[in-house]
């Protein structure tokens, strides 16, 4: 198969864009004599089954045709499928948010699109093991992006459990501000390689990648293909000054802020002291802590 792409493809995506695009998208790859596989997810989970089973086919790539949700499902089901060499993938963001790509500056459906695949260029990218509890349970999974802890998971949970998506990045920000005044920021114990502290915290991200929830930007100081990630842990602070700081969060300008510390390494541990701490990873949520996130240097190989 190493002659052939392998396309996971997300029908829901962008509100069903990836379903109306998907047509389109075939017929051009068939015109310039692209060979493909492709298969649709049909629920949530369901790219994890997937990629893990056509992992062993060994394609010259696996691309993903949907939003964040659905790139970190595939990566996830093609590391748990023990491939033998880093799989090289890529995505054809179709999502809400899109985060991902803008670190890499891929971009949407189109002949810049089209031209980045056909010149298959790629770069070994890391990613995050992240270990959780999930209904008491032990578990573990995989991120490319961005991993956040207390209100990021607490907000993730929060509107992925509502009847109506999510339309924008703008609405999706609504949702933020709107959940803050309710939330209470849990005290935790945080330890890593070189340091050590204890407070209440409005929340902490770790990332591969740069940007989040919809175009923050919470670690600018990540490097995908560095040797360490990146964290950004923000002390508890009143619901108004953080409203106050908000443009702190798109900048990259959030080393600044008197609250906020930020700082590489290549693990970090959260444990609780009191309430429980919710824990989402590239928008996707997963469970609660104790947790750990351990650095996986060339994890896989993106076409960028």
């Amino acid at each position: 198969m190493r002659d052939k792409f392998f396309f996971l493809v997300n029908p829901t995506s962008g509100n069903g864009k990836a379903k109306k695009l998907w047509p389109i998208i075939r017929q051009t790859l068939e015109e310039k004599n692209i060979r493909y596989d492709f298969e649709k997810t049909t629920c949530k989970g369901d790219g994890i089954r997937i990629a893990e089973q056509v992992v062993i086919k060994n394609y010259k790539a696996y691309i993903s045709v949907g939003g964040d949700g659905t790139f970190h499902e595939m990566v996830n089901g093609l590391l748990l499928g023990n491939a033998t060499i880093p799989p090289i993938v890529f995505i054809l963001p179709i999502g809400t948010g899109n985060d991902f790509v803008r670190t890499h500056k891929i971009p949407k459906w189109g002949n810049d699109w089209l031209q980045m695949l056909q010149d298959f260029k790629s770069k070994e990218h890391n990613a995050g093991l992240l270990y959780y509890q999930d209904k008491q349970l032990h578990k573990s999974r995989y991120f490319v992006n961005v991993a956040g802890m207390f209100y990021d998971g607490y907000i993730v949970k929060a509107t992925t459990s509502r009847k109506k998506p999510i339309a924008s990045s703008l609405q999706y920000l609504g949702l933020i501000l709107k959940y803050l005044f309710k939330y209470k920021p849990p005290k935790a114990i945080i330890k890593w390689n070189e340091g050590e502290e204890s407070n209440a915290y409005y929340t902490a991200n770790i990332g591969i990648a740069k940007y989040s929830g919809g175009g923050m930007c919470f670690v600018p100081h990540a490097d995908p293909f560095g040797k360490t990630f990146a964290v950004t842990l923000a002390r508890t602070m009143h619901p108004i000054r953080v409203l106050f700081s908000t443009h702190y969060f798109y900048n990259g300008k959030v080393a600044k802020h008197s609250k906020l510390t930020c700082f590489q390494t290549t693990d970090i541990a959260i444990n609780p002291l009191d309430m429980e701490i919710l824990i989402e990873a590239d928008g996707e949520f997963l469970g609660s802590a104790p947790c750990k996130v351990e650095l996986v240097v060339g994890a896989f190989r993106l076409i960028c």
